[in-house]
């Protein structure tokens, strides 16, 4: 049996929520107007107001309040508007809310937020995109949790006690690991192609192994690699750093040309802005 048809039996893949289904397809159609997507969006009211959460954040440095949706559809854009919706909407896949599940929740968002500042960092042109890339890298974890809980803490329980990582040890436990039905859950709810990528290959052996990817792809593999290992050294989403373990965050530096000093320039920057993000996403 091939490992995705292995999958399909073990992990219930959930089903992309209506509301956020409606906006991403509105937001593909080229003939969607500004009314169009702001009454989608007003159909769900927590996201109506992460919406204008977000367009008055310190993040677009408005001098004015955004009152309405559809002054910040304008004011962000089509494509900002599509990554918030699947940010948002993939929160609901967390069908438990526990400790565990905290702490994947809270390593998706300090990935997302070291992988923006990574992006700025090197001029990425797809930054925004990438933010959301780091938020969904691990929400193959997410489905192997939800569908099969207890050998989930099991593995959790090996990584803590053996000093390693998911990657390492989930094959062990499941036959298959986090990125594979990371893959298999983007290509249901229809990701871009390069945010399916980032979800399946964020673990390559080596730069080499995706030289079959388009450049922008390598990037951002390149991109969320960085800040998952960054993460992983501070704790976040663990029970304390993790610097014991072999990484490739040195590999990936020298890949995305960031000098050692201006790393860890970043780090500082990054502690803010985790705590900053993490709170924006009480709502």
């Amino acid at each position: 049996m091939q490992t995705n048809e292995i999958i399909a039996k073990d992990c219930e893949i959930p089903a992309v929520p209506m509301v956020a289904f409606k906006i991403l397809r509105l937001v593909e159609d080229p003939a969607t107007d500004v009314s169009s997507l702001q009454d989608a969006i007003m159909a769900d009211q927590s996201l109506a107001a992460r919406v204008l959460k977000m367009a008055n954040s310190a993040y677009y440095g408005l001098r004015r309040n955004i009152d309405t949706i559809s002054e910040a559809i304008i004011m962000m854009g089509f494509v900002a508007i599509k990554n918030l919706v699947l940010a948002v909407s993939t929160k609901d896949v967390y069908k438990k809310f526990g400790l565990l599940e905290q702490k994947l929740w809270e390593h998706s968002i300090g990935v997302s937020v070291a992988s923006g500042l990574i992006a700025r960092e090197i001029r990425f042109i797809h930054a925004e995109e990438t933010t959301v890339a780091g938020l969904l890298h691990d929400i193959g974890k997410v489905v192997m949790n939800n569908s099969q809980h207890e050998r989930f803490v099991l593995l959790t329980e090996m990584v803590y006690n053996d000093r390693s990582t998911y990657y390492e040890k989930e094959k062990e436990v499941f036959g298959y690991g986090h990125a594979e039905v990371g893959g298999v859950f983007a290509t249901k709810w229809g990701f871009p192609e390069n945010l399916c990528d980032s979800i399946r290959r964020h673990h390559f052996t080596s730069y080499d192994d995706l030289m079959d990817l388009e450049p922008d792809s390598r990037t951002l593999c390149s991109i969320i690699a960085l800040a998952d290992a960054l993460c992983l050294r501070l704790g976040v989403g663990y029970r304390g750093p993790r610097d014991d373990i072999e990484l490739r965050d040195g590999e990936c530096r020298k890949i995305l040309n960031i000098s050692e000093q201006r790393y860890a320039e970043l780090i500082e920057t990054f502690k803010q802005a985790y705590i900053e993000e993490k709170q924006s996403y009480q709502l």
